[in-house]
C-alpha cells in the first residue's frame, strides 16, 4: 500500500472540550472544528499538552474522532491522532480501536496516527516494534519526540530523545512519514540529516516560538491555532510561500513581523497551561460549553483577561494582508 505524503503547513494542535462531567463536549467541539479547519492544513487531536491526551482513555479518543470525521468529512482535511498509552498493551488496544472506527464510519480521508514511543518503551528495537505495528493497521504512523514530556514522567528513563541512529532507522520503516520535533535547533538539524534518505519524510516543529525565530521547512503543530487560526494561516503562507503570492510590495516584511510578534506574545501567556488557558478564552469566546479540564490549575483569571485585550487589539488594528 502506497501512503500519501503528510500535509505541510499549520497543523492546529485543538484542545478538547470538555463537559462538567468530564465527556467529551460534542457541540463545541464541532464549533471550534468549523473555526479552526478553514485556515489549516491538518488537525491534530488529543495530543498529551494541548489536547489532554494523557488523560483521555481509548473510548474518548475514539469518541474525538468519531466526531472530527463527522465534521469535516466533506473537507477531507487530514487528521492526525495520537495514540500512545503508558504501555505497549494499552497503545495497542487503542489503535485497534481507532482502526475499527475508522473502517465503521468508511472514511477515506488521510489519517495519521502519532505516537510517542518512549512513553512507555525504551529505544530500543524501535524498528522491529514499527514493523509489527504496521502490521495491525491500514494508517501510517507520525513520530512525536517531546523530551520535556518524557522527563515529567514518574518513572526514571535512560533517554527523553529518540536517537539519530534510531530515527535512521525508522525514517525507512513503511508507514512511518514524519515527526512532530520538540527540542534544541542542533538536535532538529541532526534529525534533518538522518531523514535524508526519505525525501517526503515530514518534520514538523512542535514547538510555536521556535518555529516563529526559525520557520522550518515543513510546519508546525501550533495550540495557538485555536486562539488565532487566520494570523497562523497568514505566518504558514508567507514562511511556505503557500499561497502562490510572493509579490514583495513595501510593508510586507513589517507585516509578517507584526503577526509574528502577536502570535508569540500569546504564546507567552497561555504557554504556561495551554489547555486550561485556552479553554478559558475559547469558553469566554461561547465556542466551547465549559473550561472543563483534566490538569490542575489556579486562578486563570489573569491570562485569560491579557489574551482577550491582546485578540481585540490585534483585530482593531489589523490591517495584514501578507
Amino acid at each position: 500500500m502506497e501512503f500519501q505524503n503528510p500535509p505541510k503547513g499549520l497543523i492546529a494542535d485543538l484542545v478538547t472540550p470538555l463537559t462538567k462531567g468530564g465527556e467529551i463536549d460534542g457541540k463545541g467541539f464541532a464549533w471550534l472544528l468549523d473555526r479552526v479547519a478553514p485556515f489549516a492544513q491538518g488537525l491534530l487531536l488529543a495530543s498529551p499538552h494541548s489536547g489532554e491526551g494523557v488523560n483521555l482513555g481509548c473510548e474518548q479518543r475514539l469518541e474525538l474522532l468519531e466526531k472530527a470525521i463527522s465534521v469535516i468529512r466533506s473537507r477531507q482535511i487530514p487528521l492526525f491522532i495520537w495514540v500512545s498509552q503508558d504501555t505497549e498493551e494499552k497503545t495497542r488496544e487503542t489503535l485497534v480501536a481507532l482502526e475499527a472506527g475508522l473502517i465503521k464510519r468508511k472514511y477515506k480521508g488521510q489519517v495519521l496516527w502519532v505516537d510517542s514511543p518512549l512513553y512507555y518503551r525504551s529505544n530500543r528495537g524501535l524498528g522491529r516494534y514499527y514493523h509489527d505495528l504496521s502490521s495491525i493497521t491500514r494508517q501510517p504512523f507520525v513520530l512525536l519526540n517531546d523530551p520535556r514530556f518524557i522527563q515529567g514522567l514518574s518513572r526514571p528513563l535512560k533517554r527523553v530523545n529518540i536517537r539519530t541512529s534510531i530515527l535512521k532507522e525508522l525514517v525507512n520503516v513503511r508507514g512511518i512519514l514524519g515527526m512532530i520535533f520538540l527540542g534544541p535547533l542542533e538536535r532538529a538539524n541532526n534529525y534533518y540529516k538522518a531523514s535524508r534518505t526519505n525525501p517526503g519524510f515530514r518534520i514538523y516543529d512542535g514547538d510555536e516560538g521556535q518555529f516563529l525565530s526559525y520557520p522550518s521547512m515543513n510546519g508546525v503543530a501550533s495550540a495557538g491555532a485555536n486562539l488565532a487560526p487566520e494570523a497562523w494561516q497568514k505566518i504558514i503562507n508567507s514562511s511556505l510561500q503557500m499561497s502562490g503570492d510572493r509579490n514583495n510590495y513595501p510593508d510586507r516584511l513589517q507585516q509578517v513581523w507584526q503577526v509574528g510578534q502577536y502570535l508569540k506574545n500569546l504564546k507567552e501567556i497561555y504557554d504556561p497551561a495551554p489547555a486550561a488557558i485556552i479553554k478559558e478564552v475559547l469558553w469566554d469566546m461561547g465556542i466551547i460549553e465549559t473550561p472543563t479540564c483534566t490538569f490542575q490549575t489556579g486562578d486563570l483569571g489573569i491570562p485569560k483577561q491579557q489574551i482577550k485585550e491582546l485578540l481585540a487589539n490585534f483585530r482593531k488594528g489589523e490591517s495584514v494582508n501578507i
